[in-house]
């Protein structure tokens, strides 16, 4: 009788059993694993191809990163690019349907600080991917899309994007300004009342970013502020949300309000053309677009130190009457908000 021979006295045979051992301790060779914003770690086994976007920045990142193919679902809110406008809706920012975001069969679904708990919770309880994507400010953002990419398999493309979007902002940064020029910049999102963005917002970051500094600096978040305050404060830039950005190439509404109504003509903004309209949509999604906001302001601010009274972006204000508005004026601005479409 041949006397028996122990397997792992024969190197080729250990080296085969060792790789079949470590084989069923790993994850599988497509797997990833993140932290999202909420602190969650979210492990997929496989590249997503079917994906639930729960808010408008987050499908504007997909759509950067060339997924809008992939897309099964998306908010009522979600307008950029043009292409997902044929991707099937399943409710607004705090409405949305697990049934319908269940129905779509994703394998990624993609949700943000506003999406509410209880939803994100019912959506895990059913089996789903969640990942929360929630960037606070436009550094945040940048880091989001490496996470984004990490997630669905478009790694090189998401640092090609991130790269560039790095790139433009420091470009942003080092632009020619005179030495200690920080003008005083107010966001106003809304005119009726004066709403205007404070600190931990976004829109501050912005503003930070291309070398201003927030009027409001003083507000935490988002917050009214009565027209004497505003008067009195008095910023050297206003930047109203609009629709028809820079080139004013259609009209809109704030920024006719602020250069022809008589209660804004003493503010130095109004009297020198520095209220601008930004794209509402560019300049309140954590997206790819807020560095194109963000390059906006910079250029009203080179606009101001190049000229010392401004460019020609703003409206040109028709003939107004200096001081405070009468009751029926205000009556009258009133009128503005029915106009005013919300777009974030």
């Amino acid at each position: 009788m041949m006397p028996r021979t122990s397997p792992f006295k024969n190197p080729r045979a250990a080296l085969l059993a060792a790789l079949l051992l470590v084989s069923c301790c790993v994850l599988p060779v497509s797997a990833v694993a993140v932290t999202d914003d909420a602190g969650t770690t979210v492990t997929l086994n496989a590249t997503p191809q079917r994906i639930v976007s729960l808010a408008p920045s987050n499908t504007e990142i997909l759509a950067a990163l060339d997924l809008t193919g992939r897309l099964v679902g998306i908010t009522d809110v979600c307008n950029y690019p043009p292409e997902v406008n044929t991707v099937p809706r399943i409710g607004g920012y705090s409405s949305i349907s697990t049934e319908k975001v269940s129905a779509a069969r994703p394998d990624l679904v993609i949700a943000s600080d506003i999406t509410p708990a209880e939803t994100t919770a019912r959506l895990r309880a059913l089996g789903l991917n969640v990942v929360v994507v929630a960037p606070r400010n436009i550094d945040d953002m940048i880091r989001d899309i490496r996470m984004v990419g990490a997630l669905t398999g478009t790694d090189a493309e998401a640092e090609r994007l991130a790269a560039n979007l790095s790139l433009r902002l420091a470009a942003v940064g080092t632009a020619e300004r005179p030495a200690g020029t920080r003008p005083a910049i107010a966001h106003v999102v809304w005119n009726n009342p004066l709403y205007v963005s404070g600190n931990n917002t976004l829109q501050n970051d912005v503003i930070e970013h291309a070398g201003g500094k927030n009027a409001f600096a003083g507000i935490s978040g988002w917050g009214t502020v009565t027209l004497e305050e505003f008067l009195v404060t008095n910023p050297d830039i206003i930047i109203v949300s609009g629709g028809g950005g820079m080139d004013n190439s259609t009209r809109d509404v704030i920024l006719d309000d602020f250069m022809t109504r008589p209660q804004y003509a003493s503010l130095s903004a109004v009297k020198n053309h520095r209220v601008y309209a930004v794209n509402a949509d560019a300049i309140s999604r954590a997206g790819p677009r807020i560095v194109d906001a963000t390059e906006q302001v910079a250029a009203d601010i080179r606009e101001m130190t190049r000229t010392g009274t401004g460019g020609t972006a703003g409206a040109v204000p028709t003939t107004r009457t200096p001081g405070f508005c009468a009751a029926g004026t205000v009556l009258l601005i009133a009128a503005f908000v029915c106009l005013i479409q919300w777009r974030r």
